[in-house]
């Protein structure tokens, strides 16, 4: 299952998939861009996988550098999911992330013109429509407060990072609240 790229689950549809002008030059835009509603900029893994990147490109020799701090994930699903114009990364290449997992902050940084994210999905290196990945509507101004949000495994989370053995988290799931501390926890790790 896809999850939202947004920790609350609400966002609208900025720019949609395919070709638009933008400056005057005529170009075939390979993601969806999405703009966090309600204040939410958290920017989450919409499925799980590997992070093979998490960087940010200053050589304009390379395209890249248009996405800014970008997050790439190769999901569970085979398709590598991109991240970009991300304020903040927390999370490194190698890590493996859960869906739901808070990956980055919407941003404004490369080629942008606001605050928003830049979503991608390629399958064999091609670029899919990332509005049908999503399960949305490719059309600008488009407003979702439905889509489903992963909860992330943080009692996983937190002991991974951590390096908790099963005895440590054993011991605090025995807590009347654990899921309350497994979450408050990661909140302060990150």
């Amino acid at each position: 299952m896809v999850y939202s790229p947004y920790m609350g689950g609400r966002f609208r549809v900025s720019s949609p998939y395919g070709w638009r002008t933008l400056s005057g030059v005529r170009e075939f835009h390979g993601g969806i861009d999405l703009v966090g509603a309600d204040g939410d900029t958290d920017v989450c893994a919409s499925v799980g996988g590997k992070v093979i990147q998490s960087r940010i490109i200053y050589d304009h020799s390379n395209l890249t550098w248009q996405w800014g701090n970008y997050v790439s994930v190769e999901g569970e699903d085979g398709n590598v999911i991109y991240y970009c114009h991300l304020a903040e990364r927390y999370v490194e290449k190698g890590e493996t992330v859960t869906a739901g997992q808070r990956i980055g902050k919407q941003g404004h940084t490369g080629y942008s013109f606001g605050d928003h994210l830049h979503f991608e999905v390629r399958r064999g290196g091609n670029r899919i429509n990332a509005a049908n990945y999503l399960g949305v509507q490719n059309v600008a101004g488009m407003r979702y407060y439905d889509l489903p949000v992963a909860a992330p495994d943080y009692a996983d989370l937190v002991c991974r990072k951590c390096r908790f053995e099963q005895q440590t988290r054993d011991y605090l799931n025995a807590y009347k609240y654990a899921s309350d501390l497994w979450r408050k926890l990661y909140e302060q790790m990150v």
